[in-house]
């Protein structure tokens, strides 16, 4: 980002983010749905999304990275938001740590009319949120059981498929009944 647009971004005064109390199954079929009206596909990339959406992917400074990943959101600025990676986590790490933090645009943001900073810490009713959203995102429902059916449960042909790690695909088939 320009120093310029840097430097207006500070005088932002960003708010916490508050839970927006949807409850597990609404979320995930909120995210489900969000994704077929942006066009995300699993196993597509996530950073195309990212910029039709109004925001920039950046990778975390080295010195500065954490184990998650961060979001800003910048209403009434371009990019609308960035949204920033762990460079120490692997691609399909940062794949569900993306959808994650789309889940704090979408569920905590307003979608981009509260301006909000999120840093990927802790274990709470809005970090639950933006993960409940990432696994309804990133594996939708009805796709995701008819695909794990084709599949024969196979984790390392559903992992291809998705390109999310072996953890969220069973944390994903426990959900939803699965195993």
């Amino acid at each position: 980002m320009p120093a310029a647009s840097l430097a207006a971004t500070k005088a932002i005064k960003f708010q916490d983010p508050k839970p927006c109390l949807l409850s597990k199954d609404t979320v995930d079929q909120v995210a489900a749905k969000i994704a077929r009206t942006v066009g995300y596909e699993p196993g597509a990339d996530l950073e195309k999304i990212v910029e039709k959406l109004g925001g920039k992917l950046l990778s975390q400074a080295w010195d500065e990275a954490t184990e998650g990943g961060s979001l800003e959101v910048y209403p009434g600025k371009k990019p609308r938001f960035l949204l920033r990676i762990s460079p120490f986590a692997g691609a399909l790490r940062n794949r569900f740590t993306i959808a994650h933090e789309l889940g704090h645009y979408f569920l905590h943001s307003g979608v981009g009319t509260k301006p909000i900073k999120v840093m990927r810490e802790g274990s709470d009713r809005v970090e639950w949120e933006a993960n409940w959203f990432a696994a309804g995102f990133l594996l939708p429902a009805t796709r995701f059981k008819s695909d794990w059916r084709k599949a024969k449960g196979d984790i390392g042909r559903l992992i291809h498929l998705y390109q999310v790690s072996g953890f969220a695909i069973e944390l994903r088939q426990e959900y939803l009944g699965l195993k």
